[in-house]
């Protein structure tokens, strides 16, 4: 059972269907790792849970922005470009972001 096949991310994926999420240290860089429950093999980092909640609603921002008909033409090629790019955001981007939602959308977020 030393079958391996490569996925998209170039890391290599064991045959086997269980897996088992591993926490790492707190002062590690890394929140987790997804690892094979049958013999250990390192499948991928998982994301940490405040990431994953931003990038969410980050996506719901990114929708409603993208209706509002106030967007001047650089806010509004901004916002394209973030929705074309996907929803890992720098932390400038995240800043300019954030200040378009406060200026267009009730409360922050709505």
């Amino acid at each position: 059972m030393n079958e391996f096949r490569g996925i998209t991310t170039g890391a290599l994926q064991c045959a086997h269907q269980a897996t088992k999420t591993v926490l790492m240290p707190g002062d590690s860089r890394h929140y987790a790792q997804l690892r094979c429950a049958t013999c250990g093999a390192f499948l991928k980092f998982m994301p940490r849970p405040e990431n994953v909640e931003r990038r969410q609603l980050n996506g719901f921002r990114l929708a409603k922005l993208q209706m509002h008909p106030g967007l001047n033409p650089w806010e509004r090629q901004f916002i394209d470009s973030l929705a074309k790019q996907g929803n890992k955001l720098s932390p400038r981007q995240q800043a300019v972001f954030d200040r378009l939602c406060s200026t267009y959308l009730k409360g922050g977020a709505q």
